[in-house]
């Protein structure tokens, strides 16, 4: 039997696809991207990618045309178009990797017909449980209540089609199980580094440098920088930056001018450019209040940067507290300041723990790694398939409730 793997998108899947293909175990990559991600840019062979890439250019489009008015609620018509091109040129197979972003519904129910078993991977929380947290933290900074989308509903229903749940983090994993999903029908994976792009580099600034901390991601409410602002406010250190790289969500627009003058700010960095920024910076946080896993977490670990995070951001799967970062809880700025501080004032500390972190991405964080852990999942799935964990319980293979250990 062989495996399909469906995304609409890319995501992290083309990291480690090549793998997949290499083992003799990928059937048919459907995925949407640029039309010139072919699969020889890849990493495998033209006739198993198969690429449905007009919802790409049709989404975008409307984007720019509307300054992304409406985008979230027509998503699901943009999905099925995409779910349209994958049907019309499906190949059976014996197991289907499906992203859970309420993009594949119809995929899944396609191939359970025809007798495959069904990983569903959320990169999320249950999307009742991230629309709560959406709802408090907006109501802590005064914001209008978000509203939850037809995609939230879509992604609910394919996580109950699906017959196993693989989820980067046990954050991720614990939330669907306690919205009812069968603990012994998951595993949980945290996932890889490209090693080859994120690496030390030599920042060139000497040692009188500034104090720099660097936060790589989206500015949102979601991802805490306010927390973080709040904790730099309290601070006031000298020779010192904040730095945040990443777009700014539009409700967050009014709200970081309260903040004006105390963080410099930069929209986009190519990925491939991110290792020399995270080389002239001292420290990475990542305040989230909810990301199923940030992987720019792995990607500061590998370029020798100390990280600051949450166990809501999945760094409690890849983080050593106080080895090679710190774990903070949620909303308060005051840990946040204390390991800042911590780490501003210790520089010996600070070059310990980066020594440490370039450790932890080289053992344990490539996407190789990844996929040897995946690849045991995959062979337990189409060669014992017949001794799934039933919906309500029961049966042991392939069991791994503890999912802790991954490896």
């Amino acid at each position: 039997m062989k495996l399909n793997i469906a995304v609409c998108g890319k995501f992290h899947y083309h990291n480690y696809v090549r793998y997949v293909d290499q083992a003799g175990l990928l059937n048919r990559f459907y995925y949407s991207h640029s039309i010139r991600t072919s699969g020889r840019r890849l990493g495998i062979a033209s006739g198993r990618a198969i690429n449905c890439w007009p919802k790409e250019y049709l989404i975008r489009l409307h984007a720019q045309l509307t300054n992304g008015w409406l985008v979230p609620q027509l998503a699901p018509f943009y999905s099925q178009l995409w779910q349209i091109g994958v049907l019309q040129r499906w190949n059976s197979c014996g197991l289907l990797h499906v992203m859970l972003h309420g993009t594949a519904h119809r995929l899944i129910r396609r191939a359970k017909r025809e007798g495959a078993v069904v990983i569903g991977e959320p990169v999320n929380r249950h999307p009742e449980d991230l629309y709560q947290l959406l709802c408090e933290e907006s109501e802590r900074w005064g914001m209008r209540r978000p509203t939850m989308h037809k995609t939230q509903q879509l992604q609910i229903a394919e996580a109950a089609l699906a017959d196993f749940l693989l989820t980067p983090s046990r954050m991720v994993r614990d939330s669907f199980v306690q919205h009812g999903f069968d603990p012994a029908r998951t595993r949980v994976i945290p996932y890889g580094v490209d090693l080859s792009r994120f690496k030390p580099l030599s920042n060139g600034m000497g040692s009188g440098r500034p104090f720099r901390v660097i936060c790589v991601a989206q500015l949102s409410l979601r991802k805490g920088h306010l927390y973080l602002l709040e904790a730099w406010k309290k601070l006031r250190l000298r020779n010192a930056e904040l730095l945040f790289i990443g777009a700014v969500s539009y409700e967050m627009s009014s709200i970081l001018r309260r903040y004006a003058g105390m963080f410099r700010h930069i929209p986009f960095v190519p990925n491939h450019e991110l290792p020399k920024e995270y080389a002239r910076s001292s420290v990475f946080v990542l305040p989230s209040i909810e990301d199923g896993f940030g992987y720019v977490i792995g990607e500061a670990l590998a370029c020798a940067l100390p990280v600051i995070t949450t166990v809501n951001a999945g760094g409690g799967e890849i983080i050593s507290h106080q080895r090679d970062g710190f774990l903070v809880p949620i909303r308060c700025p005051e840990a946040i300041a204390e390991r800042l501080e911590f780490l501003y004032r210790n520089e010996e500390a600070r070059k310990e723990m980066a020594c440490a972190a370039v450790d932890k991405a080289r053992s344990e964080l490539s996407w190789e790694i990844y996929f040897q852990r995946l690849r045991r999942l995959y062979s337990s799935l189409l060669h014992h398939g017949e001794r799934m964990p039933s919906r309500k319980g029961g049966m042991s293979e392939p069991r791994e409730a503890d999912s802790a250990n991954y490896s």
